[in-house]
């Protein structure tokens, strides 16, 4: 039964009504279209990305996540901070369970790292209320595996490019041996990363609770540092890359422990492996093959430098060590991050002076940023002496 119109009421002709529907279904069709678009240039871009990691592709998928993790908040009944902690830490990452308490648990390490910078006063710019900037902001994830190579003839990173988190061991040996294959002055190694300074930033799943606040900590001095001009200078040498990478460590490290301090460890039941003897050896066994490695190549012996390294690879296996690639690349990589204990590289030992002599973790964040070179380093290690 059709509808009287009342009075004063106006009926649309057949005509107007049918423009309207065709202008609506124009906009949705070109609304659709453009979707199928998206989605056909999002599924292209995964194909392309082959062995490499896709950014554009991670940063889509984790904003949705986000989002629906905030919006679905009221209606969860998570449980309380350290119980999600103890929870997700004793359960594999790849665990049902683990993956629902995943942002949880992101959400919680944000949180205490935020508080812990907000005491100490390290921001960018005017203090916010209640919280930092750059906003702490991590996600745990696989993190991806990383291409490094070296030249044969002199330990140096000249390309380190973000690879797909899932590759097999297989996959990783056929890339390393193509580079080669493709570059023979040089050698290759891929390597898992235990983090990318990515916005959000992707901290590794597969660590303990104490490695991964402090990782979390590292990429944030990475975030905050981008404002100055240590971080600006970042891509500009590989000196700079170490500084960076170092004092991203000893902040990281710093904040992890005072978080520690502050909020306990709730997985401290969760049984991990102690340090030992070995891990001691093996740091020491590093930094004595390293200075034996950089002579042998300064004098032009590349075979028996290479030589040694693989006799070295072969000790440390008998002794319960195994490493599946010790090469240039190898070092290049390590050696990025100054203040690691089988570090060869002086500047560990100048930025931790650095720390100690300025007397806070604000002090040191304020005095390193404006740095971006190792005469940088040493002149302000010569002004702290003198004062």
């Amino acid at each position: 039964m059709s509808e009287i119109p009342t009075e004063g009421a106006t009926v649309d002709p057949p005509s107007a009504w049918l423009a309207r529907a065709t202008a609506v279904g124009v906009v949705t069709g070109a609304f659709v279209l453009g979707l199928l678009l998206v989605l056909a240039a999002s599924w292209w871009r995964d194909r392309q990305a082959a062995e490499a990691f896709d950014l554009v592709r991670w940063e889509r998928e984790t904003v949705a996540g986000r989002w629906l993790h905030l919006v679905g908040a009221p209606l969860r009944d998570d449980p309380a901070e350290d119980e999600a902690v103890r929870r997700y830490f004793a359960l594999p990452s790849s665990d049902p369970e683990a993956r629902r308490l995943e942002n949880r648990v992101e959400r919680i390490i944000e949180g205490r790292i935020d508080a812990t910078l907000h005491d100490l006063g390290i921001h960018v710019g005017l203090p916010v209320p209640g919280t930092v900037f750059p906003f702490v902001d991590m996600e745990l994830a696989s993190s991806p595996q990383v291409i490094v190579e070296s030249p044969r003839a002199k330990i140096e990173r000249v390309r380190a490019d973000l690879l797909r988190p899932d590759l097999s061991p297989a996959q990783g040996l056929a890339i390393e041996r193509r580079s080669e294959r493709e570059r023979p002055d040089r050698r290759a190694l891929v390597v898992p990363s235990g983090g990318v300074a990515t916005y959000p930033a992707i901290v590794t799943n597969d660590g303990d609770y104490a490695g991964t606040v402090a990782t979390a900590a590292h990429e944030w001095t990475h975030h905050y540092l981008t404002f100055y001009r240590l971080g600006r200078s970042y891509f500009s040498s590989r000196d700079a890359e170490t500084i960076n990478e170092t004092v991203a460590d000893i902040v990281g490290d710093e904040v992890g422990a005072l978080v520690l301090e502050r909020w306990g460890d709730p997985t401290r039941d969760v049984p991990r492996p102690a340090p030992s003897a070995r891990a001691r050896d093996f740091n020491q066994t590093m930094r004595e093959l390293r200075t034996e490695v950089d002579a042998l190549l300064a004098a032009g012996k590349i075979d028996e430098a290479e030589a040694r390294m693989e006799t070295v690879r072969g000790d440390l296996a008998l002794r319960g060590t195994s490493l599946r690639v010790l090469n240039q690349a190898f070092f290049a990589w390590y050696g990025t991050y100054a203040a690691r204990p089988d570090s060869v590289d002086p500047l560990g030992a100048q930025l931790r002076e650095i720390r100690e002599r300025t007397g806070s973790l604000p002090a040191f964040a304020r005095a390193i940023r404006e740095v971006s070179s190792r005469a940088d380093i040493e002149a302000l290690l010569a002004r702290l002496r003198a004062a």
